[in-house]
């Protein structure tokens, strides 16, 4: 009988790995926090979309924070950057390494002032793709 459950437990397991959805389950709130919301975003896409970076601020607090979300390739650890950098400041604030779901957050306080913002995301064979928003979202 014990043998039976075992074999009961992976096949149900197995099960529920191959109906699993491939979709990034992170958002960009729940990796911000609470209190920040999305005020713009950019794709990083060749024809084929790799990564979609969001901008959020939190009006409580005064800071912008960035996320780059994966859209593909997320069963594999591959190289994803966020970063944002604040009007009058040469400071990039980046977050980048091997990831399988997002790169960030990265966060700055930028109340009354311009921000930039952008990300990276690779393929499986190393080749990087960027996008860098114009100066923005002053205030």
């Amino acid at each position: 009988m014990r043998s039976l459950s075992l074999a009961a437990s992976v096949a149900l397991a197995a099960s529920v790995l191959l109906t699993a959805s491939p979709a990034n389950a992170a958002t960009p709130q729940g990796v911000c926090g609470s209190g920040y919301s999305v005020v713009d975003s950019l794709p990083i896409s060749t024809g084929k979309l790799w990564a979609t970076v969001y901008l959020l601020y939190n009006s409580g607090n005064g800071y912008n924070c960035v996320v780059t979300m994966k859209k593909t390739d997320l069963s594999v650890a591959t190289f994803t950057e966020a970063r944002l950098q604040v009007s009058g400041s040469s400071t990039i604030h980046r977050n980048n390494g091997y990831f399988y779901e997002y790169a960030g957050p990265v966060r700055a306080y930028a109340r009354g002032k311009c921000v930039q913002f952008g990300g990276t995301a690779s393929d499986r064979g190393g080749q990087r793709f960027s996008s860098l928003s114009p100066w923005g979202h002053c205030g």
